[in-house]
């Protein structure tokens, strides 16, 4: 670090990393330097984000705007990268959310601040990718007005190099799994879409209280996102004026096609809204009043003789759909595949103080955002209870023990080597786990002795050491832990599965085999713990033994949760064995999210299968055989990634359907395609459509088709497509899409005739032209 930089003191440690108070010598003022720690062990990977990061300096610094941190430094050293900012005295919003959700003021003044520094964020093409409560600094001004911040532009890019399956655990992230775009789970390309839906659930939030998109695991919030199950903010807060609710709901939407294209296209919303007399407040569902344009829109009540139209919610809707002039439903916006209904309840336990307005903190000092929790209090430190033996606790309970609730322990605390952790990470995560197995020694206490108590103690102090990889068990332990599950409560059940997902026979015992059977046929398990068990220890174990009774149970089951937990435990073990299986769930369950779950689990077969034709011909019977829309839908898509002729066939039918719902579904199977054999007839598409609104669509299957980053192309095959898609970029947002796209291909001189096209076409929206050129003197900077 240069010696012009002082640090004086750490004030405080978040997910990107460590916070010093400092003094900047040759300013004369105060700094936070915050040292960067990626989430990644990479260490090339490392590298380049580093260097990413410093050539992003000089966009990072012109960002000077009053809601959002100035950042006056960029570096790297011997000890890794640094970023030197703007220290601010203040609160994260998730810290005054905590005491009490927002009022309809405080929350007016955070929407319109918010929406202002994104507007000038996304006018330098800046994302932010990982907006959350705690990355927004609340600072009180002499007149007793807050001011926000949004902090961390731009240093996402170090801690979201992870990998899916590091994202489907709350350990990448910690905490922003919550505020996460749909978009981001796929592992597409991002725009400032992406950071519209995360501001939309932080509004979420601060007005109830509650996440939008909730789960017990990081896999369960990760498919509420993807699934959009979302209770209607009108439903838990009827405070609010029904068209604030509207346009937080459309900052949410599943597709980013539906929400804002841009922060100042919201705003706009926003404020001629604010402005009309007497706005409606919010009474639940409203009733359905308005007849609407061609493309599917809410009417924003309150908006005055002429409200202004925010796209409905993409995917299962929040409330029913709007009839058309005709009295005809209008088109649904498409899909990948089809999306659970169901809907998640409002949570009254969740919400139990009443909305208050935001006081300056007493005593404010400078706050420095982080996302990891406080460590439990306890009779105990931390320290002295992971220095005790498992047999120095039993033998220290002499009575009861008052021990301050805790919450459940984060799962990235079960997996410390996804993430490289430190010596004080593993401390601290032993110390938690510590905490855990007394609490539930005492549990075991109080269950009168049914268990051998300090057996099961000393297999769960080993479960949760934080570098254990795996659990010795015999019949009689591992039956001890079964047994245990279903009387377990969080944060002890965690623990218990995580000692579960570990467990290796000491003996001749089918560790597999005996806790498949457990799950699949104890009558006493809840719905929750069953659940808990397919998803965190048999989806975890992979043992293809498990696969048919996994099936058959899915098959057989009345609760589509749990059969979709089943599939989802096979998804990476079944074979071309099970397939019969598997198609008799699609075609004959009522339930969409069985279907879909079977669905998700086949695809990953035959992106494994050696012999794809092999699972090809039986879907294709399967799919002649049925009549029942949902089921050839899903059908086809499965065909589409099995790719081949008969395939195409039944995909250009598809295409020639006076169904429009078929049309889309034909093209989303074209954007899902094989390889690139079917990629001329969704350009054909494209290029005769008729309708405006299919052919946006389609051109964004074609979009995402070209730009998925798992697919292998040669050079010229790449700059084949990248040209046709580049051709078709008809509208402004396309158009920007295409350049975002190109951006990894920005070492490839194609690339950069490609953008310099955009950017020389005089004809295209002055904002497409102005992006290109910018893009283009970035990429110039980087090479």
């Amino acid at each position: 670090m240069e010696e012009r930089y002082e640090i004086r003191v750490k004030i405080g440690q978040g997910g990107l990393g460590a916070v010093y108070r400092g003094y900047d010598t040759r300013m004369s003022r105060e700094v936070a330097i915050k040292r960067i720690s990626a989430a990644t062990g990479d260490k090339e990977l490392l590298e380049e984000s580093t260097r990413q990061l410093i050539k992003e300096a000089g966009a990072l610094a012109s960002l000077q705007h009053p809601h959002i941190v100035t950042i006056y430094d960029v570096g790297s050293d011997e000890d890794g990268p640094y970023v030197v900012m703007e220290l601010i005295s203040g609160k994260t919003l998730d810290e005054l959310i905590e005491r009490a959700p927002l009022t309809w003021p405080d929350f007016r003044e955070l929407a319109m601040q918010t929406q202002e520094a994104l507007i000038a964020a996304q006018e330098l093409d800046l994302i932010h990718s990982d907006i959350k409560p705690s990355n927004l600094m609340l600072t009180w001004l002499p007149s007793g007005k807050f001011q926000v911040k949004i902090v961390d532009f731009g240093l996402a890019t170090l801690t979201h190099a992870q990998s899916k399956e590091d994202i489907e655990m709350l350990e990448a992230v910690f905490g922003s799994i919550f505020f996460m775009a749909p978009e981001q789970f796929e592992r597409v390309p991002l725009d400032a879409r992406t950071d519209m839906y995360a501001m939309g659930c932080v509004y979420y939030q601060a007005l109830t209280g509650q996440y939008p998109f909730d789960g017990q695991t990081g896999t369960e919030v990760m498919n509420a996102h993807l699934q959009h199950a979302v209770t209607p903010i009108q439903d838990v807060r009827s405070d609010i004026p029904i068209w604030v609710c509207d346009w937080i709901m459309w900052q949410i939407n599943r597709m980013p096609l539906d929400r804002p294209g841009s922060a100042r296209e919201s705003l706009q919303v926003f404020l001629q809204n604010d402005k009309a007399p007497n706005p409606k407040m919010s009474l639940g569902a409203p009733p359905l009043t308005q007849s609407m344009p061609q493309r599917p829109q809410l009417g924003v009540r309150g908006g005055g003789p002429q409200p202004i139209l925010i796209p409905r919610p993409s995917g299962p809707l929040s409330r029913p759909q709007q009839a058309t002039a005709e009295g005809n439903l209008p088109i649904p916006v498409p899909t990948v595949g089809p999306l659970t209904t169901s809907l998640a309840k409002p949570d009254a336990t969740k919400t139990t103080t009443a909305p208050q307005p935001l006081m300056p903190p007493e005593g404010s000092k400078p706050s420095v955002h982080t996302s990891l929790q406080q460590l439990p209090d306890a009779n105990q430190t931390l320290t002295q209870v992971v220095q005790l033996a498992p047999a120095q606790i039993i033998a220290a309970h002499t009575g009861p023990v008052r021990i301050v609730a805790t919450n459940p322990i984060p799962e990235e605390f079960l997996h410390p080597k996804k993430r490289g952790l430190g010596k004080k990470e593993k401390t601290m995560i032993s110390a938690v786990l510590g905490v855990v197995v007394l609490i539930f020694f005492i549990f075991l206490m109080k269950m009168g002795g049914k268990k051998d108590t300090q057996v099961l103690v000393q297999l769960l102090a080993e479960a949760g050491q934080a570098d254990a990889t795996k659990l010795m068990v015999d019949r009689a332990k591992l039956n001890a832990l079964l047994e245990t599950t279903a009387g377990a409560a969080d944060p002890q059940r965690t623990l218990v599965l995580r000692a579960l997902s570990l467990a290796k026979a000491s003996d001749a015992t089918d560790v597999d085999g005996m806790i498949t059977e457990f799950v699949v046929s104890d009558a006493a398990l809840t719905s929750e713990t069953r659940e808990n068990l397919f998803r965190e220890v048999l989806r975890k174990r992979r043992n293809p033994a498990s696969v048919p009774a996994l099936l058959a149970f899915a098959n057989s089951t009345k609760e589509p949760r749990l059969a979709a937990a089943a599939l989802d435990a096979v998804r990476f073990t079944a074979n071309e064995d099970h397939l019969p299986v598997f198609i008799e769930i699609i075609t004959t369950t009522s339930s969409a999210e069985t279907r879909k779950a079977a669905e998700e689990s086949l695809a990953e077969l035959i992106r494994r299968s050696k012999l794809p034709s092999a699972i090809r011909n039986p879907l294709l019977a399967a799919y002649k055989a049925n009549k029942t829309a949902e089921i050839r839908h899903c059908l086809l898509r499965l065909l589409a990634r099995c790719g081949g002729d008969a395939s195409l066939q039944v995909v250009k039918e598809s295409l020639e359907s006076a169904d429009p719902q078929d049309q889309i579904v034909g093209f989303a199977a074209l954007g899902l395609w094989a390889d690139d054999s079917a990629f001329p007839v969704l350009i054909e598409f494209i290029k005769s459509t008729t309708s405006e609104t299919l052919r946006s669509q389609a051109f964004d299957a074609a979009y995402r088709f070209v730009s998925e980053p798992k697919r292998t192309r040669k050079p010229a095959a790449t700059e084949d497509l990248w040209d046709q898609v580049a051709s078709l970029a008809k509208t402004p947002d396309e158009q920007k899409n295409v350049i975002t796209g190109l951006v990894d291909y920005g070492s490839e001189t194609w690339a950069y005739r490609l953008i310099d096209g955009f950017g020389k076409n005089t004809e295209n929206d002055a904002s497409v032209i102005e992006l290109a050129e910018r893009t283009l003197n970035r990429l110039r900077s980087r090479n």
